[in-house]
């Protein structure tokens, strides 16, 4: 009895640390393809940035309707000047969707134009087991610029 009781406790920590060994995976590819769609976005490379949207964002925006409000939206929070992750996790269940491979990353960015500047990325992996960016949103405040200086 003894023995199937360690059995049974080696049995499970193995496979919990199996798991927790592919969470860390998918956190880190996902938050690669989301470094990359932020890079794209903030080099002006909005043509590039729409091949990494998911179709449900697809089916929101036309890609001619993404290039506008994407340029409009950069204008807005001016040059990157900096962006860091401050928070990222991995859910399988999300409600509203079907079950899958999903990845919050949470960024602190830093723009010419804003301040106190959040960034969230929701990235779902693809039938075809790539990641794609499922969701994102932001937050600041605008910086006060001096008509003085424009």
């Amino acid at each position: 009895m003894k023995n199937l009781i360690i059995l049974l406790i080696a049995i499970f920590s193995f496979n919990n640390l199996s798991a927790q060994k592919y969470t860390t995976q998918y956190i880190t590819d996902a938050n690669k393809v989301g470094l990359q769609w932020w890079n794209e976005v903030n080099s002006g490379q909005y043509e590039k940035s729409y091949e990494l949207l998911s179709d449900v964002l697809k089916d929101r925006f036309t890609k001619e309707s993404w290039l506008n409000q994407i340029s409009v939206l950069m204008d807005e929070f001016g040059q990157l000047e900096g962006r860091i992750v401050k928070d990222t996790y991995f859910q399988s269940e999300l409600e509203n969707f079907e079950n899958g491979f999903y990845v919050f990353v949470e960024y602190e960015s830093e723009y010419t134009k804003t301040e106190n500047h959040t960034e969230f990325l929701l990235l779902k992996q693809s039938d075809q087991l790539k990641w794609e960016i499922f969701d994102f949103n932001y937050e600041f405040q605008s910086v006060d610029l001096d008509p003085d200086k424009l």
